[in-house]
C-alpha cells in the first residue's frame, strides 16, 4: 500500500547536502570530471480500453556515474498530478475534476529483494538495504497500474472520435529522478511544466486489442506481428518516397482486414536508443501516413502521422507528415554538428 500523505506538510527528507565534488566551471559550464547517471528501461505494457487502465511490469538498469554512494533513490511519477491532493490542484488554485489514484506501485524491487518506498505527492523515494556505490548499477523493479484520465489530461489522456477512442500516452512510466554534481538528486514536484530526466536506451512493449494501432517512439522492431502484408509494402515503399504513402487509409479504418487479426490482442514492440523519455498513442481509428525525410549527409528517416479520419480536412492532419519533414529537414540543416 503507497503512504497516504498531506500535501501542505512539511517533507524532511526532501532537504540534502550538496553533492561532494561539484565538477563544473563557476558559469555552470561541465568540467573535465562531469559526469551523468544513466537509466536503462525495459517495459511491457498492458491498455485495457474497457477500463481506461494501463497496468505494466518495469525494469530500470540504473547506473550510478557519480563519485559519491547512494543510500535511497528517486522516481518521478508524474501520473500522480491527476491525484485529489496533489501539489499542482493547489498551486493552480482548483481541483481535478476526475481524479485518479495516479501511479500505484503494486510491487518495488532493488536487486530481486522487496524494497521499501515513500510516496510524496509526485515523487517516490526508495529506501536501499545498502548504499549504491559510487560507478555501480542496481535493478529496480516495478510493477504499477493507473487509470488514463480523460480529455482533461491534456498531453496523457483519451478522448472520443468518430470511430473509436484515441489514447495518448505520456509521462506513463515510473521514471528516475535525476542525480547531479549542482543540486545532488533533483525532487521538485511535478507541476504541469517540462521535466530533468537521464539518458538512457527505452525497450518498451504495448499490448493492446487487436483492431488498434500504435504509435510509439522509437522504431517498431515487430512490424509482421502487428501489421498486414499490405501495411509493410506500403510502410516500405514510404521509406523510398519523397511523398506521403499512405499505410492505413479512411476506408480501411473499420475493415477488419486491415489488422493481421481478430479479436484478442496484439503486442507491439519499440526501441529508442540514448533517449530522455518516450510516450505512444493507440487507437482503432487511425489513419496513417509516412514519406522519407532527406537528411544532411545522405542520410535518410522516416516521418509519420498517425489520425482519425475527421481530422483529415485541407490543411489538417492529412498534411502532418509534410509538416514534420519539413521541420525535421529545416532543424537537421541548422542545427547539424
Amino acid at each position: 500500500m503507497q503512504a497516504a500523505y498531506d500535501p501542505l506538510k512539511a517533507f524532511a527528507p526532501l532537504t540534502f547536502p550538496d553533492p561532494a565534488g561539484v565538477t563544473r566551471a563557476a558559469d555552470g559550464t561541465p568540467g573535465p570530471g562531469y559526469w551523468q547517471n544513466r537509466a536503462d528501461y525495459t517495459i511491457h505494457a498492458v491498455l485495457d480500453p474497457a477500463s481506461n487502465i494501463l497496468s505494466a511490469d518495469e525494469t530500470i538498469t540504473y547506473t550510478n556515474n557519480s563519485p559519491n554512494a547512494l543510500d535511497y533513490l528517486w522516481l518521478q511519477l508524474d501520473q500522480n498530478i491527476y491525484r485529489k491532493d496533489s501539489r499542482a490542484g493547489f498551486a493552480f488554485g482548483f481541483p481535478n475534476p476526475q481524479p485518479t489514484e495516479g501511479h500505484v506501485l503494486d510491487a518495488v524491487e532493488t536487486n530481486g529483494a522487496a524494497t521499501p518506498f515513500v510516496v510524496n505527492d509526485t515523487r517516490a523515494q526508495l529506501r536501499l538495504a545498502k548504499p549504491l556505490s559510487a560507478h555501480s548499477k542496481i535493478a529496480i523493479h516495478i510493477r504499477y497500474h493507473y487509470v488514463v484520465p480523460g480529455k482533461f489530461g491534456g498531453r496523457t489522456a483519451h478522448a472520443p472520435s468518430k470511430n473509436g477512442e484515441i489514447y495518448d500516452i505520456a509521462q506513463w512510466y515510473p521514471r528516475m529522478a535525476v542525480y547531479d554534481d549542482l543540486r545532488g538528486w533533483d525532487t521538485l514536484p511535478y507541476l504541469g511544466s517540462e521535466f530533468y530526466l537521464d539518458y538512457g536506451d527505452v525497450d518498451y512493449s504495448v499490448t493492446v486489442p487487436s483492431d488498434m494501432l500504435v504509435a510509439g517512439s522509437g522504431e517498431l522492431v515487430n512490424p509482421q506481428d502487428v501489421l498486414t502484408k499490405a501495411e509493410m509494402d506500403r510502410l516500405a515503399e514510404a521509406r523510398a518516397s519523397d511523398k506521403a504513402v499512405m499505410i492505413r487509409t479512411a476506408a480501411e479504418v473499420n475493415d477488419p482486414a486491415s489488422r493481421p487479426k481478430q479479436g484478442g490482442t496484439l503486442t507491439w514492440h519499440f526501441k529508442m536508443a540514448n533517449t530522455r523519455d518516450v510516450a505512444f498513442s493507440a487507437s482503432k481509428a487511425f489513419l496513417w501516413d509516412a514519406a522519407r525525410i532527406n537528411l544532411p549527409g545522405g542520410r535518410t528517416a522516416l516521418a509519420q502521422s498517425v489520425y482519425p479520419a475527421e481530422a483529415a480536412q485541407p490543411d489538417g492532419w492529412n498534411r502532418s507528415t509534410e509538416y514534420v519533414k519539413d521541420s525535421v529537414r529545416d532543424r537537421s540543416g541548422s542545427w547539424a554538428a
